[in-house]
C-alpha cells in the first residue's frame, strides 16, 4: 500500500504551496492595479465632466451676453445706453459666475487628483505589505519544508523500519 504522502516514484509528494501563494499574491497585485486604474479613470471622467460643464456655462453666458446686446441694439437709440449697461452687467456677472464655476471645477479636479494620489500611495503601501507578507510566508514554507524533510529522513536502524505506527506510539513497550 502506497503511503498517502508518497508520489508514484516513492518520493515524498509535497503540495505546490509556493505556486498557490504566488497565485494569491498575483491576484492581489492585479486587484490593486485594477483599483488604481479604476480610480484614475473615475478621476479623469470627473475632471472632463467638470471642465465640460464650465465650458457649457461659459458658452451659455456668452450666448446670453450676445442675445442681450442684440436686444439692446434693436430696442432703440434712446434706450441703448441703459440696455448696454444692463448687458455689460449681465456679462460681468456671467463671466464672474463662469470664473467661479471654473475655479470650483479646478479645485474639485485638484482634490480628485490628490485623492487619486493618496489612494495610489495607499495601494502601493498595501502592495508592499502584501509582498512582505508573501516573503514571510515563503520563508515559513521553506522552514516547514526543511522540517518535513528532516522528519521524513529514513531511520538508520533497519529493525525500526518494520515498526508499526501503533508500536512506535506505544511508550510502555519502548521503556
Amino acid at each position: 500500500m502506497q503511503d498517502r504522502f508518497e508520489g508514484e516514484s516513492g518520493a515524498p509528494a509535497r503540495p505546490d504551496i509556493g505556486s498557490t501563494v504566488n497565485g494569491i499574491i498575483e491576484a492581489a497585485e492585479k486587484a490593486a492595479r485594477e483599483i488604481v486604474e479604476g480610480a484614475e479613470a473615475k478621476a479623469s471622467a470627473q475632471i472632463e465632466e467638470l471642465t465640460r460643464e464650465s465650458r457649457e456655462l461659459r458658452d451659455e453666458a456668452e450666448q446670453y451676453a450676445r442675445d442681450m446686446r442684440e436686444a439692446a441694439d434693436s430696442y432703440g437709440t434712446q434706450h441703448r445706453r441703459s440696455a448696454e449697461e444692463e448687458a455689460l452687467r449681465l456679462v460681468s456677472e456671467a463671466e464672474a459666475k463662469a470664473r467661479t464655476v471654473l475655479a470650483g471645477a479646478e479645485r474639485e479636479a485638484e482634490r480628485i487628483q490628490r485623492d487619486v494620489g493618496q489612494r495610489h500611495e495607499a495601494l502601493k503601501r498595501e502592495a508592499r505589505m502584501l509582498e512582505e507578507r508573501r516573503q514571510r510566508v515563503l520563508e515559513s514554507l521553506r522552514d516547514l519544508a526543511a522540517q518535513l524533510q528532516d522528519a521524513l529522513v529514513e531511520p538508520s536502524d533497519i529493525g525500526r523500519r518494520d515498526e508499526t505506527l501503533e508500536g512506535a506510539l506505544d511508550l510502555e513497550r519502548r521503556r
